[in-house]
């Protein structure tokens, strides 16, 4: 099974590469969603900027109502942010909401600014905490344009309303939360894929992408994109082609894309075609550890990462943030994964997997995957393959638990993990 461990920073002694420099950062932005005719009070949003950040908001600015819909808009600063926060309200054009979600909304509050890339996770939080709060109980949706994500009333709640905006903690937001995945092929079937975030940009860094995937390490491509995407949006990059180690003994090494695509397979997603609508802005392949070939090197795509991944063979290394969000959401779902386990766990085709964190070594956490004999409340008794030795039986309690996945549990839940875990009867 595969191993992995803590997130440890690049050390490769060199300053940051301009080949990721990025002028300004893209705008942040979120919408919520409200009911009810009565007009949204403006001086909410004052006290909910102030509960969200944390502070109260400073120099106040009410901003020209250019169209008709706009009930109020102003903008404000907040201590420790370098750019201005713009708020406003305008009447909801029916049938706006994402996929009718939020029909019946008659207002909807805005809010947008540049992130403050010191901090973007916080700082995210905070952003559509404030829109969410000013609406209250009449906030139906709080919604992320550019990401297309939309969260109802419980999720936005769970999300961006339980933090501490005083100690910077918020239990269940990591970096995910701050872009996407997108996977492009010509055949989605039979592939190659073209993978790659949507969303860095606007923490001001390049966006990520590995070209010409095959289908059978697709799941492998994507758990490393997660992996990196997540590390960097608070983390320099390394230098253009200089290797770097995305988990124990997994070297690869970040070009820029425009390099890569030169020698992208004819007709393959990812060629110049599927870039005419990208915004502008560095963009960073994800390849092997240094060109390939003799006659002419090119940059060629992680392969041997990606099968050691996909065989289990290696693990990757985690933010720290994502890391603790995971285990929180793992245990907090854990009855899910007892209840499963007690109906279908003497099942030969079902695989019930339990990540669990090993003592600290030097200051590190080694994390490790089992497959369950036994669940209870408490935690459990599985087995840890290893290639060099015999299955080694491993008693875990539930405060060492991290992840969890239940493979095959039925044809309409092929896979099953923390996030999906109320899908189970």
């Amino acid at each position: 099974m595969s191993m992995s461990r803590d997130h440890m920073p690049i050390q490769i002694g060199l300053p940051s590469e301009v080949a990721w420099e990025v002028a300004e950062p893209e705008p942040i932005s979120y919408l919520a969603f409200l009911d009810g005719e009565e007009l949204p009070d403006p001086g909410s949003a004052f006290i909910a900027a102030g509960e969200s950040f944390g502070v109260a908001p400073q120099d106040v600015q009410p901003l020209p109502l250019d169209e008709e819909r706009v009930a109020w808009a102003f903008s404000f600063t907040v201590p420790r942010r370098a750019a201005r926060i713009m708020l406003w309200c305008e009447r909801a054009v029916e049938g706006a909401s994402p996929d009718g979600q939020a029909r019946d909304a008659r207002w909807v509050l805005f809010i947008e600014t540049l992130l403050d890339t010191q901090r973007p996770v916080d700082d995210a939080v905070a952003l559509a905490a404030t829109v969410a709060r000013t609406g209250g109980q009449r906030t139906r949706l709080l919604f992320d344009p550019a990401l297309g994500v939309a969260w109802n009333r419980g999720e936005f709640s769970a999300l961006f309303l339980t933090g501490d905006a005083a100690k910077d903690e918020t239990a269940l937001v990591d970096e995910r939360h701050l872009y996407r995945v997108e996977v492009v092929a010509r055949d989605r079937a039979k592939g190659p894929f073209w993978i790659s975030t949507v969303g860095m940009a606007r923490a001001g860094k390049p966006e990520l992408e590995i070209l010409e995937v095959p289908v059978s390490e697709v799941r492998a491509a994507l758990e490393l994109m997660d992996a990196l995407a997540a590390r960097f949006l608070t983390e320099s990059l390394p230098h253009a082609g200089v290797p770097f180690e995305a988990g124990p003994e997994l070297s690869i090494a970040l070009v820029p894309a425009h390099e890569v695509i030169e020698t992208l397979s004819l007709g393959a997603a990812g060629d110049a075609s599927d870039r005419r609508g990208l915004p502008r802005g560095p963009r960073a392949a994800i390849c092997a550890a240094g060109r390939r070939g003799s006659f002419r090197s090119i940059w060629t795509a992680p392969s041997e990462v990606l099968v050691q991944l996909a065989r289990q063979e290696r693990g990757l290394y985690i933010a720290p943030r994502v890391s603790a969000v995971r285990e929180r959401v793992a245990r907090h779902s854990w009855g899910a994964f007892v209840r499963a386990h007690a109906s279908r766990g003497h099942d030969a085709g079902v695989a019930f997997l339990v990540k669990i964190a090993s003592e600290e070594r030097d200051g590190e956490r080694e994390h490790l995957w089992i497959s369950a004999q036994h669940a209870d409340g408490r935690g459990g008794r599985g087995l840890l393959a290893r290639s060099e030795s015999a299955a080694v039986v491993v008693d875990f309690t539930l405060e060492q638990v991290g992840d969890w996945r239940v493979v095959g549990f039925s044809a309409e839940l092929p896979e099953v993990g923390p996030e999906s875990a109320d899908r189970i009867p």
